[in-house]
């Protein structure tokens, strides 16, 4: 049997599994190259679950997590990616911004 993509409390989230990005370049590039309508909808699914979402993760974090709640939190990131584009800008491209794709991490 295969395994589930999400926890089985989080089935109705599954559309929304290539959400569950990493690094977070990665999660910057969905972010800047999604349609914002298909955003909208990962967010507000997200947001409606995300009080079971984060007592999810809370039993499960620190440590190995099964890769079902290892999605579920890179989908968890990646809502905190778009939360402030959804709430505020209203738009994957910002206005007399520079564009987030050009941010490089140096270690």
């Amino acid at each position: 049997m295969a395994e589930s993509l999400l926890p089985d409390a989080f089935e109705d989230l599954v559309p929304y599994v290539d959400w569950a990005v990493e690094p977070e370049r990665a999660r910057t590039a969905k972010k800047v190259s999604v349609p914002m309508d298909e955003t909208h909808a990962f967010y507000d699914a997200m947001m409606s679950r995300i009080d079971e979402v984060l007592d999810y993760l809370a039993d499960h974090y620190g440590g190995e997590m099964p890769a079902p709640a290892r999605r579920l939190y890179l989908m968890s990131l990646s809502l905190v990616e778009v939360a402030t584009l959804v709430e505020l800008y209203k738009r994957p491209g910002s206005v007399d911004a520079c564009d987030p794709l050009r941010f490089v991490r140096r270690d």
